[in-house]
């Protein structure tokens, strides 16, 4: 009874909400009703970003009171033993939360909303509100080597996608109201509201219209104010305050195409290794506490790796460079300290991409985005103490930290104005803003050239999943069972000529199945290829359908998408193609010309947008 209560309250509650939307969409108009729905969205993208980040700087406080505890021998070993299996703990606690709300189709990176939203599918699950916040904090909180920022994003996109379908909003609608989610998680994370409008637009939203920015940019904007309410600082924050000199050019440009080079061994690494660990590790629980237990010893000889690593990119620009070498496990005085940084720069540039990839694919959630940041900036370190070190000409090593960051990014993301936008807004303003689009640049067309596809369209475009063309997706995503024509007028085979003359007479149908006592599909009958027969009347009573029908080509099913179905109209030459369930029990046919009048509807609602 009480649940029953609980219903009819909630159910109260929405039509109260969706009474109040409909007012003030009547009384305001449908783009002010859009604009309220998007500021309300970024209010609560906000919140949930902001409640990941508290989670994690908790975990993160007691992880380092482990490794800092100095009570007694035994309790301070325990304590260590806890801080060495912490990254292990996170990971069991994430997997838990995905199996116990997310389901078996829980999604941990932006490739599936990528595909989803390429479809026109704009449902999200409300769980997901919830599962990616929860999941991803546990994970990175504890030590696991990846990012806030993918989670943060599909957390906004279903806030997003269920604040339309709680409003009863219309597929125009759910994209735009997905993409303010998105731009308000991103911009929460960084204070950037700029750059979370570009990374939707940019990655989620490639085919969007101008009349769409403004919505984005209200929830955005409203984003970055409730995050900045609720803590000062959950990113990272780097001053620039030097400009940069023009004799550095030439090195920014050969700083792209190093940062190319770098990103695309993020991706193909990714790639590769989260494949092998799918492959070879079967079992979810094995998955698990295997590769929970090598990050663990990864995190143990390199804790430079762990968490988002944030911390380190600003120990890095103020030249903090003894608390890095500190980071190294052995002993102070074992090597020297520039051997001993080396390593790990070495480690932060090469091996961040294993931790992450151990982190999310083990069963752990996070994304590439503050990984691939932390990747560039000490990627633009090295190659600006490198050439510093030749002797050749003085760089700006803070200015190549920020500019390596903007280009391993852009390699990584394929989002080049995310990218200049994003650090320069980090950076407190637009002083790099020159060298920014130097290097993101040269790094987008370098890595293009090297690899097609981001570290989010790889596995999409090789699997066939993703295609730029835009009446294949179009077709793409309408399924041939909402397209099926099942006014049909069946004929048995051992039906006469004069039966289909009377069908045809009573109809005027142009093709007709033929079907067995089970209703399967044995033939097909084409009448504007009988008109030969029909017109001889001697043979009406005695000529047999079974000897007249067709074999059925272009065979379909009901859950084959119109992309496939044009294929087979083209293949075969056909105006009808037959549609059979998987039993094989007929279920009708699908016609060209009703595919063709779906088709010019979806350009129409697409060019609305």
């Amino acid at each position: 009874m009480r649940i029953k209560k609980i219903l009819r309250k909630s159910v109260a509650l929405r039509r109260v909400f969706i009474a109040g939307a409909d007012w003030f969409r009547t009384t305001f108009g449908e783009r002010s009703n859009t604009l309220f729905i998007a500021l309300f969205i970024g209010v609560i993208a906000a919140c949930g970003v902001a409640l990941m980040h508290i989670i994690v700087e908790t975990l993160s406080s007691f992880g380092s009171s482990l490794e800092h505890y100095s009570g007694s021998p035994l309790l301070k070993t325990c304590a260590l033993i806890l801080f060495f299996f912490l990254p292990l703990i996170g990971l069991f606690a994430s997997h838990c939360v995905q199996h116990k709300w997310g389901g078996r189709n829980y999604a941990k990176s932006l490739s599936p909303l990528i595909l989803m939203l390429h479809r026109r599918k704009f449902t999200i699950p409300g769980s997901e509100m919830l599962t990616h916040l929860l999941s991803s904090a546990f994970s990175v909180g504890c030590g696991g080597s990846a990012g806030l920022e993918a989670p943060s994003v599909l957390t906004g996109s279903a806030i997003g996608s269920n604040t339309a379908g709680f409003l009863h909003t219309d597929r125009k609608q759910r994209l735009l109201l997905i993409g303010c989610g998105a731009a308000a998680a991103i911009s929460a994370c960084f204070s950037s509201p700029i750059g979370g409008v570009l990374f939707a637009v940019e990655v989620l939203m490639p085919s969007f219209s101008v009349g769409a920015l403004v919505p984005i940019l209200m929830s955005s904007a409203v984003a970055t104010v409730v995050s900045r309410v609720m803590s000062n600082h959950f990113g990272f924050n780097l001053a620039i305050t030097v400009p940069w000199k023009t004799n550095a050019v030439p090195f920014y440009f050969i700083c792209g195409l190093v940062c190319a080079l770098i990103g695309v061994y993020v991706i193909r690494s990714a790639y590769k290794l989260g494949g092998i660990i799918k492959s070879r590790l079967r079992n979810h629980w094995v998955r698990l506490f295997t590769g929970g237990t090598m990050l663990c010893l990864l995190l143990a000889l390199f804790p430079i790796l762990r968490g988002q690593g944030y911390i380190y990119i600003e120990q890095l620009f103020a030249g903090n460079l003894s608390a890095l070498a500190a980071l190294s496990p052995l002993p102070p005085g074992i090597m020297p300290d520039w051997l001993t940084l080396t390593i790990l720069i070495g480690a932060a540039v090469f091996f961040k991409v294993v931790g992450s990839v151990l982190t999310v694919d083990s069963g752990g959630d996070g994304g590439i985005f503050a990984p691939s940041m932390f990747i560039g900036a000490f990627t633009g370190f090295a190659f600006a103490r490198l050439i510093n070190l030749t002797g050749i000409i003085q760089l700006q090593e803070p200015n190549f930290i920020v500019v390596g960051m903007c280009g391993v990014f852009t390699a990584v993301m394929r989002a080049p104005l995310t990218g200049i936008f994003l650090i320069a807004e980090v950076t407190g303003g637009y002083t790099l803003l020159v060298p920014l689009m130097i290097v993101s640049a040269v790094a987008w067309f370098a890595a293009r050239h090297l690899e097609p596809n981001s570290i989010y369209r790889k596995a999409l475009a090789e699997n066939n999943l993703l295609n730029d063309d835009r009446d294949q997706v179009m077709l793409q995503s309408l399924p041939v069972r909402l397209n099926i024509d099942r006014n049909y007028y069946p004929l048995a085979p051992d039906d006469t000529l004069s039966t289909l003359r009377k069908l045809v007479e009573e109809n005027k149908a142009e093709v007709y199945p033929v079907l067995d006592e089970h209703s399967h599909l044995v033939g097909v009958i084409r009448t504007d290829r009988m008109l030969h027969a029909m017109l001889d009347h001697s043979v009406y009573d005695f000529m047999l359908i079974y000897d007249m029908m067709e074999t059925p080509h272009g065979l379909l099913s009901p859950d084959d998408d119109l992309a496939w179905a044009m294929a087979n109209f083209d293949r075969y030459n056909a105006k009808h193609l037959p549609v059979c369930a998987p039993g094989g029990k007929f279920e009708g046919f699908i016609s060209r010309e009703d595919i063709f009048s779906k088709y010019r509807r979806l350009v129409q609602e697409a060019d609305n947008y």
